[in-house]
């Protein structure tokens, strides 16, 4: 999808980064004096962080990368034998996430057979609402919405997200399975996107967009959320905040050559990135530290 539009790949990778059902449930607040663990099933859940998308342009870098659930599985197997069932899917927005028939009816009706067939679904992990703001900042939606009309539904769509797959891990009044969800890094710091040229061209009306303002504010709706229902966030934002140029394809100094725009831009993490991303969950998780083994590939 981003051949065609060039330079407006960063508009929309900008919040994104970092680079998406169901009606509504009510909050469940279970005590959770620790984490459950790990089941015989990982779930992993979101968009194109979840699934390992990247630029076209870059498979010759690294080739076709998996995303951070497989490396998570890896490190989770490396004590106990997981299941990895991935439901993500490249794209996936807090509002087709919710769609009828969508990823998370399809994340509450796995949940539940494999309870009925008596296996344990831990961890559950989440990437998700990056692509609200792409679709917003690229002038998607019908009508057109600014960032800040954008992220008060973020906040809703991602709340009835949490509260729809709490339901589902709670039984007898009791989370059976562990909830995790991650902010967004930022993979273009010190960087605005204006509306005039050599930035990326954003929908009429729309005002400069500083990366380093908007990912915040995104990420504070994310901590607001997930701490209103004891769910523990990965903070990616630190995590990859002055690594960015090993963690992630984007090319720094940054590089406006417009023949190759979407390779330079590519805000999707290298196989480091998403390492260090599945080390943020297992160790988030409270299931860490990882084995000696692995430092090397999560930056430790």
């Amino acid at each position: 999808m981003f051949r065609s539009v060039w330079l407006a790949s960063i508009g929309a990778a900008l919040v994104l980064l970092l680079a998406p059902g169901g009606g509504p449930a009510r909050a469940v607040r279970p005590s959770v004096p620790a984490p459950v663990g790990p089941g015989e099933v990982y779930l992993a859940l979101g968009d194109s962080l979840a699934t390992g998308d990247e630029a076209p342009a870059n498979t010759a870098d690294e080739g076709d990368l998996p995303g951070y659930p497989v490396y998570l599985d890896l490190l989770l197997d490396y004590t106990r034998p997981v299941s990895l069932t991935l439901l993500a899917r490249s794209g996936e927005s807090t509002t087709s996430m919710r769609a009828p028939g969508g990823q998370l009816e399809q994340a509450v009706a796995f949940i539940a057979a494999q309870r009925a067939a008596g296996r344990v679904v831990s961890p559950v992990t989440l990437s998700i609402g990056g692509n609200d703001l792409v679709n917003t900042f690229l002038g998607r939606e019908d009508p057109p919405r600014t960032i800040t009309d954008t992220l008060p539904l973020v906040r809703d769509n991602l709340g009835q997200i949490l509260d729809t797959l709490l339901v589902a891990l709670t039984e007898n009044g009791r989370r059976t399975g562990d909830l995790i969800i991650v902010n967004y890094y930022n993979p273009y710091p010190d960087l605005t996107i204006r509306t005039t040229p050599p930035f990326v061209f954003l929908p009429p009306g729309q005002e400069p967009i500083v990366t380093d303002v908007e990912v915040p504010r995104f990420n504070q709706i994310v901590a607001e959320v997930a701490a209103a229902r004891d769910v523990p966030v990965v903070d990616a934002f630190a995590r990859f905040r002055g690594r960015e140029a090993s963690y992630l394809f984007v090319r720094f100094p940054y590089d406006f050559n417009t023949a190759n725009l979407l390779r330079n831009f590519d805000y999707h993490p290298r196989a480091a990135g998403h390492w260090n991303l599945a080390y943020g969950f297992l160790e988030t998780g409270g299931y860490g530290p990882a084995p000696r083994a692995f430092a090397p590939l999560i930056g430790r």
